[in-house]
């Protein structure tokens, strides 16, 4: 089970470091002035910027779930332990 949490968070920490260096070179790709951008580049960039944002978000909650989770697997255990005592 340890293991496992150890590999989610992994692949969690990956996942966002993949996620804004994927933002970065989508904006040095771009003219730096909104008003020198098309309306599609601006899109892009304000979708990237909210994907990001709500990533952090989402990433907080994932981190909360397997936190519970493992602590509530200790307490069944100690319930399982006890009970054929």
């Amino acid at each position: 089970m340890v293991l496992a949490v150890i590999i989610v968070f992994a692949i969690l920490y990956i996942g966002t470091y993949i996620n804004g260096e994927l933002n970065d070179e989508l904006e040095d790709t771009y003219p730096s002035t909104a008003g020198d951008r098309t309306a599609t580049q601006n899109a892009s960039l304000s979708r990237m910027d909210n994907i990001s944002g709500n990533y952090d978000t989402g990433i907080d909650i994932v981190q909360v779930v397997i936190i519970i989770t493992l602590l509530a697997g200790a307490v069944g255990a100690i319930f399982i332990f006890t009970k054929f005592r």
